[in-house]
């Protein structure tokens, strides 16, 4: 009578111990590859213009800067110096190459639960879907608020852990997935991404043990996002 209890609940664990295996690392090459050719440009084109808004300064962090893109744009619409950090050797050479014509950029291959700067050293901060990557996001969290000065803004997107399916498969199909692909793509999305994504609740209490003010954390409308921006304590 007890005889699917146990496939059910190994079949959970397979999912979830996929989900980490996907997230909590540095992207792979070939992953990196995927990611740029699918999900990248649409994500920016959503992102950008909400931390472009927010940020003050003429130098700001992007912490988990991929290949480049958002950099890319913020640079050239706020004429910033931006630095980047990726953990991931193939998305730091994709994001060099992107920007090889753009003086104001610049990226280092580093973690975000270990930034490679002195404290107080960025008027800004943003991050893109980085957080769920962080083995440890109070710790990130936390080396975001370091580095930023007093009073300056830090922005933190991530997919929203509470999305609905119906929701993320809008966003997915309008990406670059090829269309034959964009159904397995949403299921596969939904159980590894999205299954270590965090909630409001759970973006929120990352930032309980650090210095910030106004902090506030919002769903973006009809998109599977979470965004958090705070002011650097």
């Amino acid at each position: 009578m007890n005889t699917r209890a146990p496939a059910a609940n190994t079949s959970h664990g397979i999912l979830e111990a996929l989900a980490e295996g996907v997230c909590r690392r540095a992207f792979s090459s070939p992953e990196a590859f995927l990611y740029e050719v699918t999900i990248a440009r649409a994500l920016a084109k959503v992102v950008e213009p909400l931390i472009e808004e927010r940020l003050t300064g003429d130098r700001c962090l992007d912490v988990g800067s991929g290949g480049g893109l958002i950099a890319h744009a913020i640079s050239q619409s706020g004429r910033r110096e931006v630095v980047g950090i990726d953990p991931s050797d193939a998305q730091v050479r994709r994001f060099a190459r992107r920007n090889r014509n753009d003086a104001s950029t610049a990226v280092i291959q580093a973690r975000g639960e270990d930034l490679p700067f002195g404290s107080d050293t960025f008027d800004s901060l943003y991050s893109s879907c980085t957080w769920k990557h962080w083995p440890d996001p109070a710790r990130g969290v936390a080396e975001c608020v370091r580095v930023t000065r007093p009073g300056g803004p830090i922005v933190i997107i991530e997919i929203d852990g509470a999305s609905d399916a119906e929701t993320f498969r809008q966003f997915a199909y309008s990406s670059q997935v090829p269309f034959g692909l964009r159904n397995a793509y949403v299921r596969f999305a939904l159980r590894t991404v999205v299954g270590v994504a965090p909630d409001q609740t759970a973006l929120a209490d990352s930032f309980a043990t650090v210095s910030v003010h106004d902090l506030t954390i919002t769903k973006l409308d009809n998109l599977p996002f979470l965004a958090a921006v705070a002011n650097a304590g």
